[in-house]
């Protein structure tokens, strides 16, 4: 900032003293009158002496009155602005450039710096992520990607709740070693699913409700709910396999929990409308491909060596008699729907062929 000064008072007659403001103790103050006028009431001067020497001694007189007069004046202009420019120059609003601030203005200036730029940290999980994403996800990128094939031993199959469970917890022992090494190759999370076995669905409760059906994952608590009494319908000579079969494809949606497809699915189909036209196709999208998954598992672990092609295919048999029934919002798919998306990851093992996000309409009906 330019410093700017006040116009000096002409030389050659008196100045008022500091623009107006008192003057200091010592200021030079003005020669008594007269100074070239004598106010009215005010005593003449003694005139005394005569000749030529009074006449000098006059002249001598009036020359040093004038004098002191000019002195006075200029000592008067020149301290009033050494003291204006002290005054102007010294603005209580900034600094100049070479100047330091002062401690208590730059502590202010930081403290406003550092709250308008200084962004809030986050700290991004470590390890793989789900992906948010449906037909294009990084679960389908690879067509080699399958499940490795395992020899499950299994224990008998009843419908005892303690029974039952131990039976689906030997099953889950097998899936969750296959899923981690096919996830794992995709960079995709991984996590054991929790199990809850009942009789009946009324005995089974989650965070996302009672249960309405035989079995049911919840993806708030990670956890597959399964109840026994109305899980095997008899329509094969192997039970075991028909509950095998409803327990892999609630371990399919855990799969989809895991990578970001149940998230995905779930978004589009609220955007949509649960119960509209696009809503229920997304719903039987996703439960197709939890099948197809399912289908999967019975496949390879057929392929080693855990049961005979015919228990395999009982499993596969099942699922055409499971899926939308007359008087239920068709948001599964059909019975021959669910089982061709079964027999799909069964007779196929690749993660690409449970695509069904890319699948025609006419195949996720």
């Amino acid at each position: 900032m330019s410093d700017v000064y006040p116009p000096q008072p002409p030389y050659g007659r008196p100045v008022p003293p500091a623009y107006g403001r008192p003057m200091p103790p010592g200021y030079p103050r003005p020669l008594p009158p007269p100074y070239g006028y004598a106010p009215p009431g005010y005593p003449p001067p003694r005139r005394g002496g005569g000749g030529w020497f009074g006449s000098l001694l006059t002249v001598l007189t009036v020359c040093g009155i004038v004098g002191a007069l000019l002195v006075a004046a200029v000592s008067l202009s020149e301290d009033s602005s050494k003291r204006d420019v002290a005054t102007t120059t010294t603005p209580s609003f900034t600094y100049s450039s070479s100047a330091t601030p002062a401690p208590t203005t730059t502590s202010r200036t930081t403290v406003r710096t550092s709250a308008r730029t200084t962004a809030p940290t986050t700290t991004k999980p470590a390890g793989p992520q789900p992906v948010i994403a449906l037909g294009q996800h990084p679960l389908f990128r690879d067509n080699s990607a399958f499940l490795p094939n395992m020899d499950c031993d299994l224990p008998r199959w009843s419908t005892d709740a303690a029974t039952a469970k131990a039976f689906f917890a030997a099953a889950q022992g097998c899936l969750d070693q296959m899923w981690r090494t096919n996830l794992a190759a995709a960079n995709l999370p991984f996590r054991s699913p929790g199990l809850e076995v009942a009789v009946n669905p009324s005995e089974l409760s989650s965070p996302c409700g009672g249960a309405t059906s035989d079995a049911f994952y919840c993806s708030a608590s990670s956890t597959i709910y399964m109840s026994t009494a109305g899980l095997v319908l008899h329509n094969t000579p192997y039970p075991p396999m028909e509950a095998l079969s409803v327990y892999a494809h609630e371990y399919g949606h855990h799969v989809q929990g895991l990578t970001g497809l149940l998230q995905a699915s779930s978004n589009q189909r609220r955007e949509q409308g649960a119960t509209s036209v696009g809503g229920l196709e997304t719903s039987r999208r996703m439960e197709l491909q939890a099948s197809c998954f399912g289908g999967m598992y019975i496949g390879s672990a057929e392929a080693g060596g855990s049961w005979t092609s015919q228990e395999g295919y009982a499993a596969v048999k099942h699922n055409y008699n499971r899926g939308d029934g007359n008087g239920r919002h068709r948001d599964h798919g059909t019975p021959e729907h669910n089982g061709n998306w079964y027999n799909q990851g069964y007779s196929k093992n690749r993660n690409f062929e449970c695509n069904t996000w890319l699948s025609p309409a006419d195949e996720v009906s």
